[in-house]
């Protein structure tokens, strides 16, 4: 690989995933090769043994490695998420340059002012993204509301070590489910101004809130397709690789299925009485997918009324991704609860064999690594970001 190609690395609660590739000047992404392994050491968004996914990481690159037949050269990107991700919004005030005009460097030590007013020692700062910019006093003030999200730098210390003594150097450390947002929002169908995008994976489900086009909030839930898959394993008294195959299945079946007298054959090696009614199954994974769908509702509920103030201002779109948002009575429910148009979407940019919803992440890593690679402006990290930890370091906020 050369050195303008990016590794990058989806961190998800079942798999990590690694994709290699680089972004040509006509904006495709061009993959050499990708690579997955079974995660340990992370459950639900949560860091339990630092080493076993050190490890983990290492296997998925290995098989890119094996694959692309090189060594894993350029620049390599890990993508987390989590309890461990704390997102808050900061305002920023400074007086502008020119009287009656506002340029982008105002509005780049606003937002210096703004994480300096949140600065802990504690926590590195992973992402800063102006939200929403006010004149307070036409050429005296502007005000930048931010949205900054940082992570724990103990845990991002001790992964980088672990995976630098693997040969493994990282040149970032992102949020998964912004990047996922950020590496589809030129994209999505319809280009609306306000929308939710919504990462639904294995064990975590990302949410990034749009106003405006720009990013105003983002969390990270302890949902995912893993409820579906355990209801699965206990109703049915299967393995849960079974349980996964038999989601997959069904997911791809009608609903209109119910109340058909259907049986589906679901007999897996060594199985041979998994015989199940169509209703069955209907019931088990559809009550977990209302379920989740409920909670995500009801922790978005809330900040829609915060941050759409404008009167007349709505939501426009929900936007799904990934592995269990790709499941199509997710999106059903969702357009039943939220009452938004909903649709599901996947990095479309990538080569056929790769165009899935669980690709999403890595698709958003893989473009945010080529802007910084190409030395263009990032959203949510700037060039400011080196200077800010000098000066915490050097004041020991």
């Amino acid at each position: 690989m050369d050195k303008k190609s990016i590794l990058a690395i989806d961190v998800g609660t079942g798999m990590v995933k690694v994709l290699a590739g680089r972004q040509e000047t006509d904006g495709r992404i061009e993959l050499y090769g990708s690579g997955a392994a079974p995660t340990a050491g992370y459950v639900r968004g949560v860091i339990t043994d630092v080493s076993a996914l050190a490890y983990s990481i290492r296997q998925a690159i290995e098989c890119v490695v094996m694959a692309t037949d090189s060594h894993a050269a350029g620049s390599v990107y890990l993508g987390i998420s989590g309890s461990m991700l704390v997102a808050q919004n900061s305002m920023g005030t400074v007086a502008t340059a020119t009287s009656g005009s506002v340029t982008n460097a105002d509005v780049e030590r606003a937002c210096k002012a703004a994480v300096f007013s949140v600065a802990n020692s504690e926590y590195e700062v992973l992402h800063v993204f102006p939200a929403k910019e006010v004149i307070t006093q036409l050429g005296a003030a502007l005000e930048v509301e931010t949205h900054i999200v940082s992570a724990p730098q103990s845990i991002l210390q001790g992964l980088s070590n672990a995976l630098s003594e693997s040969g493994i150097q990282l040149n970032g450390i992102v949020a998964s489910g912004i990047m996922a947002a950020e590496g589809m929002n030129k994209e999505l169908p319809g280009q609306p101004a306000n929308f939710i995008f919504i990462d639904i994976g294995a064990g975590v489900t990302d949410i990034s809130m749009y106003v405006g086009g720009c990013l105003c909030s983002s969390a990270s839930l302890p949902l995912g397709g893993d409820y579906i898959t355990n209801d699965l394993m206990q109703g049915l008294s299967v393995s849960r690789a079974h349980a996964e195959e038999i989601k997959r299945y069904y997911s791809r079946l009608s609903p209109n299925l119910r109340n058909q007298g259907i049986v589906l054959d679901c007999n897996d090696y060594g199985t041979v009485d998994k015989h199940i009614p169509f209703d069955f199954l209907y019931d088990i994974i559809e009550s977990r997918v209302d379920e989740i769908v409920t909670l995500v509702y009801s922790y978005l509920k809330p900040l829609q009324e915060e941050y759409l103030t404008n009167q007349g201002q709505a939501f426009e779109a929900i936007y799904l991704t990934g592995g269990c948002g790709a499941m199509p009575s997710v999106a059903t429910c969702v357009t039943k609860v939220f009452q938004i148009h909903t649709e599901t979407v996947k990095p479309e940019g990538l080569a056929a064999e790769y165009v899935h919803p669980a690709n999403t992440v890595c698709y958003g890593i893989l473009k945010h690594g080529s802007r910084i690679s190409a030395n263009e402006p990032v959203a949510g990290r700037s060039a400011w970001s080196l200077l800010v930890h000098k000066a915490k370091k050097l004041l020991k906020i």
